[in-house]
């Protein structure tokens, strides 16, 4: 698994990981009044739609409405400077859970990038500048204990905005609502 796989995976973990941090922690009684009918998740003709599976998922306007809490918090920076998601890569999230039956949840670990630390920052604060954080993602069994792969644990993150993708609606900060 290379490091910029590694780091997609990562990402995509971390961004959910913010912006549940957004919602305040506690349980989240949107989820209960969540639609049951598929989203499509673009407005062009070949739209895919997903069924709704998910038992802690919210609304897209409530992940938008915390996803731009976020934005704002940041004074509105449209920039590179600092970080608004991490992205993952899909394929080795489920190489790894697949290689790992007995993961029962993954563990988000916000961490600081080797290229942050090697150039003499380690241990001080970056805030939220984009280059600067990843996440580290460790899965645990149903007891609490790590499950660590042969190859170790997934590390690496591509920060957006500056690995963000440039054409699709994945391209925006928020999601799609239609």
């Amino acid at each position: 698994m290379n490091a910029t796989n590694k780091m997609t995976i990562a990402a995509l973990i971390a961004a959910a990981s913010l912006t549940a941090c957004q919602s305040g922690g506690g349980e989240n009684k949107d989820a209960a009044n969540k639609q049951t009918e598929p989203m499509a998740l673009s407005s062009s003709a070949d739209s895919t739609t997903l069924p709704d599976t998910c038992l802690t998922c919210v609304p897209v306007d409530t992940a938008n409405k915390m996803i731009a809490s976020y934005i704002n918090s940041l004074n509105g920076n449209s920039g590179n400077e600092y970080l608004y998601s991490l992205i993952v890569d899909a394929d080795e999230m489920r190489d790894y859970l697949n290689a790992n039956p007995s993961v029962k949840n993954v563990k988000l670990m916000f961490a600081h990038t080797l290229e942050y630390i090697n150039s003499g920052h380690g241990g001080q604060n970056c805030g939220t500048k984009a280059g600067k954080l990843t996440v580290i993602l460790a899965g645990y069994d149903a007891s609490g204990n790590y499950v660590i792969g042969p190859n170790g644990v997934m590390d690496h993150a591509m920060p957006c905005p500056t690995s963000c993708p440039s054409v699709g609606t994945a391209s925006g900060n928020t999601l799609p609502t239609n």
